[in-house]
């Protein structure tokens, strides 16, 4: 052989040697090309490199090794499923001059190993020692058979002889690896008598183990029929060890308990075995401990629910401000049930943003119901064993986290609460959202079955209850089951009522102070100059950290009340000023509205032009629908350059610089357009657009304003930044009365079905 050059195949975890073959298979591109190269340019010849890092995906040419195997492809089979079968002889050993990569494919050029001269009489005498060790070897061991001693007899060269033996012996991979490279055969031969050695006394040391083993379970098993022969022995005597009155307890508890029969049929069968279990076998207590789980799982226990619709609502109204769509499913459930006594639970999913009340009024819905709460969180959960429970095989299994809960309840038919279904991820150890529609499937949960327990739980009585902060990030098949219900961002007026009636009287109660008041303008206050939420969590820390300090500070029998113009002095300078709406006197700056899993927001709009070929840049951290709406809103102006009065040749002779404001923060989302286009227009036509104008509605190639997302929230941020005006897209017109009036009323509204419309209102004096 010359010096030549070689595609290059990485093999990883499997090893060819010369004189050996090998059979793989590829679905990989890459590995494909490579062989098809190989078949097509190189007479099916091949270099085989083994990593010495397996999961290495990308090994720099420094960290690969020098020597590499010759191979030949003998046959290749494409299989109807995509996969390529080949099969690969071993041919030599070349040493790799240098690796070249082309078009993404890695060769090497190659030369002939050194041929190495031996003394004759050494090699024969390692010949003698090598064939004593493999036959001592053999005669011992199960992992290597005979017929190696078959395909040996008559080899007389000593690299082949090496490289036969060598892909027998049961090395692993790295000590394998390290035979490639050594290419005098003498010392390859030297090495393999070295590992048999080794292997040799690791056998002889597990066959003494194991006959070891082998006399301690004799004289268990003989321990068994002694302790066996004092049991009987007790039994005749009237006496009784502490395993049988075990067992007697458990057959009673059982008796008591209302199992159904299944259950009772297979408890029978643990205890039994159970019964004839060693005291001393770790089975004992698997056994043991999954009797308990059977026993205090509540089979067949009920709780009456509370069917008062108007106690009910009272609860509800107590403990929740507003939240009225998620209060009126409930109460129609119970109102259905009550008059029919068969309505199914509903599997509710409750969406919005952080701190609006999701998990409490879960809580308070088991409340209103008389029945027990439970909750688990799901949020980055990967394995579905979390769900679904492990196999009682292993070592340290548990039912999954649905059957630990239901053993909490202590009933059949919780309140049982799956927090963060949205945050649900996703990879080898299998799909947790896949596993909860087995829970969450009203065809398929009366028949739910644990990996651990093996036995079908009915949760169809269970009244499930979910939160997610995003719908967009919800599995879709696990979607399909839910009944959505929408929790939006407080509005101020909420938020004074929920600090009045519910915040500041819990917080009094917890400090058992009753001196303290807050008055409606001191409320307001924090909550526009401390908080930025949609929720209230916030606002209860900062009411919290106030009435502290007013307890340290002043005496507790004198009547306190706090004013707007003492919130600075408890809570420090003002954290949240109103400043992203302060007032335009540029042109090319326009308010978008915006909704985000935290509640909407005020989006400023900025578009500049100067000199240059039409160039576009974007920047603000814009997602790709954001940025497809800029070209969007772009070409739709060319289109209507006439109409709007815009000279053509501008876009030839000007680079055009978009940007959003608060640049750190990720934008996305297809309700951007219309503001694009004024500010494109405000820029181009000289006009400033008031900062008491907020716009929102994604726009298409002809105008037409679609409707959006999030509209409450959007209206909230309006109204709290100072806007007065906002347009709206005339689809989202439905949507209107159920928004606060407190927010309608602040805002004039205008309806636009068209771009052309907005245009004639802004800037018809243009």
């Amino acid at each position: 052989m010359v010096e030549t050059n070689l595609p290059i195949l990485y093999l990883r975890e499997v090893i060819l040697l010369p004189y050996n073959e090998i059979r793989l298979e590829f679905t990989n591109a890459s590995d494909l090309k490579i062989l098809s190269i190989s078949e097509k340019v190189y007479d099916n010849h091949i270099l085989l490199i083994n990593l010495a890092d397996p999961l290495e995906e990308s090994p720099s040419f420094k960290e690969l090794p020098r020597i590499g195997i010759l191979g030949k492809i003998k046959t290749k089979i494409e299989l109807s499923n995509g996969i390529t079968r080949v099969v690969i002889s071993g041919i030599d050993r070349v040493e790799i001059l240098s690796y070249v990569e082309t078009n993404d494919i890695t060769s090497a050029f190659v030369a002939p190993v050194k041929e190495y001269d031996y003394d004759e009489v050494e090699a024969s005498a390692l010949k003698r020692i090598l064939y004593r060790k493999l036959n001592e070897y053999i005669s011992i061991s199960p992992y290597m058979s005979n017929s190696v001693i078959g395909r040996i007899t008559d080899v007389k060269d000593l690299n082949k002889l090496a490289d036969i033996i060598i892909s027998e012996l049961p090395l692993d991979y790295q000590n394998t690896i390290k035979y490639i490279v050594i290419t005098n055969p003498m010392y390859r031969i030297k090495t393999i008598i070295e590992d048999l050695t080794k292997e040799i006394e690791t056998v002889k040391l597990e066959n003494k183990i194991e006959d070891n083993l082998k006399v301690k379970l004799e004289e268990e098993q003989k321990e068994y029929m002694l302790k066996e022969k004092i049991r009987l022995i007790r039994e005749e005597l009237g006496e009784t060890d502490s395993k049988e009155e075990d067992i007697r307890k458990l057959r009673e508890k059982m008796d008591l308990l209302a199992l159904p029969k299944n259950i009772v049929k297979r408890l029978n069968e643990e205890i039994e075995r159970y019964s004839f279990t060693s005291p001393s076998s770790p089975e004992t207590t698997t056994i043991r401990t999954y009797i308990d789980w059977l026993m205090t799982l509540p089979w067949n226990v009920t709780t009456t629910d509370n069917r008062d619709v108007k106690k009910i609502e009272e609860v509800l109204d107590a403990s929740h401000f507003g939240l009225n769509n998620a209060k009126k499913r409930i109460i129609e459930y119970i109102a259905v049930k009550k008059k029919t006594s068969s309505a199914s639970s509903p599997i509710i999913c409750l969406i919005g943003p952080p701190g609006v009340g999701k998990t409490s009024l879960a809580s308070s819905i088991a409340t209103a119901l008389g029945r027990e709460f439970v909750k688990i969180s799901v949020g980055g959960i990967n394995d579905e064993a979390e769900i679904l429970g492990h196999r009682r095989t292993y070592i340290g299994a548990a039912p999954g986290k649905i059957i630990r809960q239901m053993k909490k309840a202590r009933t059949n038919n919780p309140v049982f609460l799956i927090d963060e279904v949205d945050k649900l991820t996703k990879d080898y150890k299998g799909d947790p959202a896949s596993a909860l529609l087995e829970v969450l499937d009203r065809e398929q949960n009366s028949r739910f079955c644990d990996n651990y327990i093996e036995e079908e739980f009915d949760l169809s009585k269970v009244l499930f209850v979910l939160t997610a902060n995003n719908i967009s990030t919800i599995p879709e098949p696990l979607l399909d089951r839910l009944e959505i219900i929408e929790l939006s961002s407080y509005t101020i007026y909420e938020k004074i009522n929920i600090a009045k009636y519910h915040l500041i009287p819990k917080l009094l109660e917890d400090y058992k102070v009753k001196n303290i008041k807050f008055t409606d303008l001191a409320i307001e206050k924090i909550i526009t100059c401390y908080t930025k939420e949609a929720g209230a969590r916030e606002l209860y820390r900062q009411i919290d950290a106030i009435i502290r300090k007013v307890i340290i500070s002043s005496n507790r029998k004198n009547s306190i009340t706090i004013e707007a113009s003492d919130i600075e002095g408890y809570l420090g300078m003002t954290k949240y000023v109103s400043n992203t709406n302060d007032e335009n006197n540029k042109t090319g700056i326009v308010n978008g509205l915006a909704y985000t899993p935290y509640g909407g927001t005020l989006l400023k709009v900025t578009c500049t032009t100067y000199p240059g070929k039409g160039i576009i840049t974007l920047t603000g951290t814009l997602g790709e629908v954001i940025k497809e709406s800029i070209y969007i809103a772009l070409s739709y102006i060319k289109t209507n350059s006439v109409l709007f009065g815009i000279d053509y040749e501008l876009f030839k002779e000007a680079d055009f610089h978009f940007h959003i404001e608060e640049a750190s923060s990720p934008k996305d989302g297809p309700s951007a357009g219309v503001a694009i286009v004024t500010s494109i227009l405000s820029l181009l036509k000289n006009k400033i657009i008031s900062n008491k104008i907020s716009m929102t509605g994604e726009i298409t190639l002809r105008g037409k304003i679609l409707p959006v997302g999030g509209l409450k929230e959007k209206l909230i941020a309006a109204s709290t930044n100072g806007i007065d005006t906002v347009y709206l897209p005339l689809e989202c017109s439905r949507e209107l009365h159920s928004f606060p009036s407190e927010v309608k009323d602040r805002l004039n509204i205008i309806f636009v079905e068209d771009y052309e419309d907005i245009y004639r209102n802004i800037f018809k004096n243009s």
